[in-house]
């Protein structure tokens, strides 16, 4: 006992022997928040007193007993504080403490003092600290703050009645953390600014408190699925009944008696989970049907998944160990799974040349009512979906949004009651873009641009495949002289990780929303998808034959630019220096080595010219997988966020198949 005692005074002596409050300070912290610090504060020294004394007497448990009952939950609140982790010199940068000893404190002299666990950004010299690394860390730059690849942050448990404001400058003065102290700063190696060492202050959610939206969508949710299953019973007992009379009256009488009702519950069956469930497993037998779609669109989409699920490893504790996967060349499949929504953006190319030039000709080109309907198509296939999901986030994201990790904050949900409009016009990736809700959602601003921009490229088929061929180069060339201008001008680095490693806001802005995000510079992949749908469209009714060695040249060709796009960035990855030049060559032609190789697979496997390859593609259980992956893509990312936000620690990497935490 006496051990406990002895240990917690020491730990109490430490952290009250830091500096108060002077005048200068106060005037930029609220008073309630001084009142508490300082009521914390006091309730240590008290108990610090205390334990002195109980170290020394035998008789301390009925010695000033209320004394300490009074003041121990400063100490559970001390004791929630991080203390330094193991494996710093792997750089652990996540010191993670109790969240829920922390939010249990209570002070049994005042009813109203409660606490928040919050992390403290420290301002380190990380890139003097890593300079001796390695190659491949070399451009990692000193960068603090929420949300920065080398952001080192320890957890303190403060009152709850301290915004974040009021704690960095609270932290900055009081010198209660590691390495904040006077003779730390005085001694160390990079001098730091006394009142910049803590450079940001994040608190987490502590509780939900629901608004009018959240009652109205919870009311027409709960309204939708009390007739879904209104529907589905009535689905069910139609077709129970309609089984029955088939079999007395005949099949003929139950088939006009069938088409008679579907005309009076049509519109309330579409709510049926089994019409829809049906739906959704129906498999076409329209032999015109591309195959292969569906196989490539689903395994995209679980290449995204997987490569925003490697994100979170930013906030790994071990990121020492995630660096070194950037010298293993295999790991580009996961670092490079950029090339997966370039799939999506040639497969909505493929699709709508090879579904709509049919049924367009010259004199329909002219009809301004037909590209109102091509318009319109496009806004209610994908805006009602797109606005549910929209409001859902902003209304139940915030509930997802608990626990220590800080893998989404709540003003990412805000932003989609503030800013949603521009999503439902598909300008986010224009218009404000820093400003963003739901920040997957670019995509669909982005392809939504192709969509509107790709009348002039479906008209230049039109008038013959040279024509529309001949544009469409045009527009590829023109998309990547931007992009080589983009790389040249502001010598960006070549993907989102290196310009996240630099710290560099402008660059990291740039990149993002002018080059990744940018529909005139994602366009190549789409317009190879129209030309591609165009030569199915027209080789549809031609039996193709080819020479065996063509056949195998052409895969050999494909397989050597897939891979080529994916693994050849290994090296600068890895560390290597590339020229503005050599960096803006491969982020415009690698686009297009992939689209070269994802039309080679679309004409084999329709062609007759994949074997085995073809076979598995256009396997019939694709079709459902496919017909899910938009929904599925719109809700991943608060999924993965809900799931690690449920752990109590950070993530530690151990392997590309093995995260815990």
């Amino acid at each position: 006992m006496n051990s406990f005692f002895l240990f917690s005074f020491v730990l109490i002596f430490n952290f009250t022997n830091g500096q108060d409050f002077d005048d200068s300070v106060r005037k930029l912290i609220t008073e309630k928040c001084i009142k508490d610090i300082d009521t914390w504060k006091k309730s240590l020294r008290k108990l610090s007193a205390e334990l002195l004394q109980c170290g020394k007497l035998e008789a301390c448990q009925d010695f000033k007993k209320q004394t300490l009952h009074d003041n121990i939950y400063s100490l559970y609140q001390l004791d929630s504080f991080a203390k330094l982790p193991p494996n710093l010199l792997g750089f652990n940068k996540v010191w993670s403490g109790d969240y829920d000893e922390c939010l249990e404190v209570e002070n049994p002299n005042d009813n109203t003092y409660q606490t928040q666990f919050c992390w403290a950004h420290l301002n380190l010299p990380i890139g003097k600290i890593l300079a001796k690394s390695g190659d491949a860390v070399k451009t990692v730059s000193t960068t603090c703050g929420a949300g920065k690849p080398t952001d080192v942050k320890m957890s303190i448990c403060m009152p709850r009645s301290c915004s974040e404001h009021d704690l960095k400058f609270a932290l900055n003065h009081l010198r209660i953390l590691p390495m904040t102290t006077k003779e730390y700063l005085n001694h160390s190696i990079v001098p730091v600014d006394d009142d910049k060492f803590v450079c940001d202050v994040t608190c987490r959610p502590v509780n939900f408190e629901p608004d009018y939206l959240f009652w109205i969508v919870t009311v027409i949710l709960g309204t939708i699925t009390f007739i879904c299953v209104v529907a589905t019973i009535a689905d069910y007992y139609q077709e129970v009944e309609n089984e029955k009379m088939e079999m007395s009256l005949g099949e003929k009488t139950i088939k006009e008696r069938g088409v008679s009702e579907e005309g009076i519950f049509k519109y309330f069956l579409a709510f049926s989970m089994l019409s829809n469930g049906r739906s959704l497993m129906r498999i076409s037998k329209n032999l015109n049907n591309l195959k292969g779609v569906e196989c490539i669109r689903f395994i995209s989409f679980t290449w995204v998944v997987s490569g925003h699920i490697w994100g979170t490893w930013m906030n790994a504790d071990n990121p020492f160990k995630i660096i070194d996967i950037l010298n293993t060349r295999s790991y580009e499949i996961w670092l490079n799974a950029f090339f997966s929504v370039d799939t999506f953006f040639f497969l909505s190319g493929l699709m709508l040349s090879y579904s709509f030039l049919p049924k367009l000709s010259k004199r329909k080109a002219m009809d301004p009512m037909v590209w109102a309907v091509f318009y319109l198509h496009r806004i209610l296939r994908l805006t009602p979906a797109y606005l549910s999901f929209i409001i859902f986030y902003a209304t139940y994201g915030p509930l997802t949004d608990f626990g220590p990790n800080e893998l989404v904050r709540r003003e990412d949900m805000e932003n989609c009651k503030k800013y949603g409009w521009k999503n439902l016009l598909y300008i986010n990736n224009i218009y404000e873009p820093r400003k963003n809700c739901l920040s997957i959602s670019w995509y669909m601003a982005s392809d939504t641009q192709m969509y509107l921009f790709s009348p002039l490229l479906l008209v230049a088929f039109l008038f013959g495949p040279i024509p529309g061929i001949l544009f469409s180069i045009t527009v590829i060339v023109l998309s990547t002289f931007l992009n080589y201008w983009l790389f040249l001008h502001y010598d960006l680095p070549l993907t989102l990780i290196q310009a996240y490693m630099t710290g560099d806001e402008k660059i990291i802005h740039i990149l993002q929303d002018f080059v990744y995000e940018a529909a005139y510079i994602r366009i190549p992949p789409f317009i190879f998808g129209i030309v591609m749908g165009y030569v199915m469209l027209k080789t549809r009714d031609i039996k193709i034959h080819m020479n065996t060695s063509v056949v195998f040249a052409c895969w050999l060709v494909s397989f050597i630019l897939s891979l080529g796009s994916i693994f050849t960035i290994h090296s600068y990855n890895r560390g290597d220096y590339w020229t503005p030049m050599q960096r803006a060559s491969y982020y415009g032609f690698s686009r297009i080595a992939w689209s070269i190789s994802l039309s080679w697979l679309i004409f084999a496997i329709n062609r007759g010219q994949s074997g085995l390859i073809g076979k598995f593609m256009s396997l019939s259980f694709w079709t459902p997988l496919g017909k899910l992956t938009f929904c599925a893509y719109l809700c991943h990312i608060m999924i993965v966020n809900a799931i690690f936000n449920l752990e109590r620690s950070p993530p530690h990497f151990v392997g590309a198949f093995h995260t815990v935490s």
